[in-house]
């Protein structure tokens, strides 16, 4: 990622260049496509300092029971506009989610029901949220094509979809935000395809599907040219949806055996479990010295399931801005095999460094937020945001333009076209420095005993004989300090032990599937930051790494408009310390464990349930346990670990690479402690 660095200088130089430092006033609203004059103003965003108490957020409606929510530092009103404020990404037509059925009934896939059962939380209708869609689940206004006609709004998810999670407690439910959800995604997309799959091929659900559009005022009128056109648009979206799948599960390499290639219907998601289970059935049959001998052939083959609250975020992005968006898929995919949970948000903003292996720093030039902006314009490219990336030479390039779900409109005069709200992002940034961990909810869950946990603060802390020193690692910051700047600590996996795959896959300099080095694509010819930089070289016909793809489509869109660009950047939050150049890039992050009890699982693979097993030593953890319940165990601290009744969860098996349960073990990190010092340890994490 050296380029990265070129990217943090380069936007101000070009913004002072081209006389716009002075541009970029925050308008004091953000883009809203459910709201029919497409923007709602921003809340009112002060600086009181949170309480802890937990309060009721919303009471309980049609059936399910009321939220609570512990005070993190934000109101009612800051957390609607959390949720539901769009980043740009196009997942879907937002008309097609509101009405479209799920696949094997009449109820809507958007029911609270369906919701709550892929992991997802249900909301109330309001004025940021007119369908109740649920929690992270945005609407992007339509874009203008290019003769101005407006355009549809869609459909995706924002930072709250992955990062807003609800705990049930004996029948109360307590809403976390900034705390990992446990959404499925992938069973998310695959319902989601199978469901508009079933309904363009079923007359009388597409009938209802119609009937429903029209009814609310997502299509004009029902007559045979619209339903023509409705279907064309329909089967190019599953395309569409199989491709995202096809990509991130399979790669180029096994592609033919992709479940996703054969007709998708009523289980997409089924026919990815079922292949996962034969993967791993060939794979145990092995012996122990030949699975050791074929670890790269298991990675290679095995792409485990994320399931529940995990995903491999920097391979789909990888897969989408080094492949699909630069026209050479087949060439530069590679299997999204190595799933990460999703981090917590609260102090997110003041690290200097974030992603699980820290390599996107949260650097400011020139007083403007570039580090923090550019890492979140990645981010929505890699979900479902839209871009279009130019080649030096069109006529070489035979890929459509003209599809309904590209970007709209005209080429700008500098970078790329896309479908991300530059502002917003910069809107939601500056209200993460705002947001603290949660303290443990003593009025919801069992009190802590604080005479245990001052003891397990001195374990903590190494001042006791046995050992451990967790601070060497994880700072301790006051909960009145949580706004102050901090530098995280990197520590290579060759220390750490844990699960290298994320680290090792974002370091790769060719395809391991193919042998060959990543293809350029559309992006052969033209210089890797900016055209306006003329000392750059330009591309060749391929990528010193995937990290080159990336850094060249976030300028691009920071360089398409600099006003909205500047005004983003001067919002955006960024730490203002030192920072460690000369770390290994084969490391992961520790960070202060602030609000640590509420974001189980644990390790950046989330392959340990709870903080009990994470004490545990590394041989004796749990090495089967099932994600997705949301009923809280207070004891070992985490989530319940069996099947729950009420939805389907994600069988965790440490046994193959990408799921190892590996690290963080020994004395130092308290897996030898005593079963009493153990507790203490774990009583003191929950007053963090």
């Amino acid at each position: 990622m050296g380029k990265g660095k070129a990217l943090l200088t380069a936007l101000p130089l070009l913004a002072v260049g081209l006389g716009l430092a002075g541009c970029g006033a925050d308008k004091g609203y953000v883009q809203v496509g459910s709201n029919p004059a497409g923007k709602l103003p921003v809340p009112q965003w002060t600086s009181v300092p949170d309480t802890g108490k937990v309060a009721e957020l919303a009471p309980g409606w049609d059936g399910w029971p009321a939220w609570w929510g512990v005070d993190q530092g934000w109101s009612a009103a800051q957390r609607r506009a959390f949720w539901f404020t769009p980043q740009g990404s196009w997942m879907v037509p937002y008309g097609w989610l509101v009405v479209v059925e799920q696949a094997n009934s009449q109820d809507r896939f958007i029911a609270p029901a369906n919701m709550e059962r892929l992991g997802y939380i249900p909301a109330q209708k309001d004025v940021w949220n007119p369908e109740a869609l649920p929690i992270g689940f945005t609407v992007t206004p339509g874009m203008k094509g290019a003769d101005g006609t407006p355009g549809m709004a869609w459909a995706g998810p924002n930072c709250a979809a992955c990062h807003t999670n609800k705990l049930d407690f004996q029948g109360k439910s307590l809403i976390i935000d900034g705390a990992p959800s446990l959404g499925d995604f992938y069973r998310f997309n695959a319902e989601l395809l199978d469901a508009l799959l079933v309904t363009s091929e079923t007359p009388e659900k597409f009938d209802r599907f119609v009937a429903n559009l029209v009814s609310k005022g997502f299509l004009p009128a029902d007559t045979k040219e619209a339903r023509n056109v409705l279907k064309g648009q329909m089967a190019e979206h599953q395309m569409w949806l199989s491709e995202y799948l096809r990509r991130n599960l399979c790669g180029s390499h096994n592609s033919r055996e992709c479940p996703v290639d054969e007709r998708p219907g009523t289980d997409t998601y089924g026919a990815y479990q079922a292949k996962n289970e034969n993967l791993k059935a060939g794979l145990r049959a092995l012996a122990p010295e030949a699975r050791g001998q074929a670890d790269a052939v298991i990675r290679e083959k095995y792409v485990p399931l994320p399931g529940n609250g995990r995903i491999d975020a920097i391979g789909a992005i990888f897969n989408q801005v080094s492949g699909f968006n630069i026209a050479v898929d087949q060439a530069n995919y590679s299997p999204s095999n190595a799933p990460v949970s999703y981090p917590f948000l609260w102090g997110a903003p003041q690290s200097d460094v974030v992603q699980w292996n820290g390599f996107a720093p949260n650097k400011s030039v020139l007083g403007l937020g570039v580090g923090p902006l550019a890492r979140n314009v990645g981010e929505v490219l890699g979900v479902y945001g839209r871009i279009r990336v130019t080649a030096k030479d069109p006529s070489q390039w035979t890929t459509p333009d003209g599809t309904f779900g590209n970007v709209p409109g005209k080429d700008p005069r500098f970078g790329y076209a896309s479908t991300v709200l530059t502002d917003n992002l910069g809107h939601i940034e500056n209200w993460l420095s705002t947001l603290r961990s949660p303290p443990w909810p003593e009025s919801i869950l069992p009190a802590i005993d604080k005479e245990l946990a001052a003891k397990g603060a001195k374990i903590y802390r190494g001042e006791t004989p046995d050992g451990v020193n967790c601070v060497l690692c994880h700072q301790v910051i006051a909960r009145d300090k949580q706004g102050n700047d901090y530098q995280a600590t990197l520590i290579q996996t060759s220390v750490i032990g844990t699960d290298p795959g994320m680290a090792d896959n974002f370091l790769l300099r060719m395809n391991k599937a193919t042998g060959l080095a990543w293809e350029s694509g559309k992006l052969e010819g033209q210089k890797p930051i900016s055209p306006l930089l003329f000392w750059q070289k330009a591309y060749g016909d391929t990528l010193d790494n995937r990290g080159d793809a990336l850094t060249t489509q976030v300028v691009g869109v920071l360089t398409s408009d600099f006003s909205e660009t500047i005004a983003a950047a001067r919002l955006s939050k960024t730490y203002t310390g030192s920072f460690d150049d000369k770390a290994d890039p084969r490391s992961y992050k520790a960070r202060p464990l602030t609000g640590i009890w509420a974001t189980a699982p644990y390790l950046h693979n989330g392959s340990v349930p709870n903080l009990a097993a994470l004490l545990t030593d590394e041989t004796k953890r749990p090495t089967k346990f099932h994600v997705g319940s949301r009923e809280f165990d207070p004891v070992h601290v985490g989530y319940q670990t069996g099947p729950d009744a009420n939805r389907p969860t994600y069988e965790y098996d440490t046994g193959f690479p990408g799921n190892l349960n590996s690290g963080h073990s020994g004395k130092l990190y308290g897996t030898e402690l005593s079963d009493a010092d153990k507790q203490a340890l774990i009583e003191f994490l929950k007053t963090l």
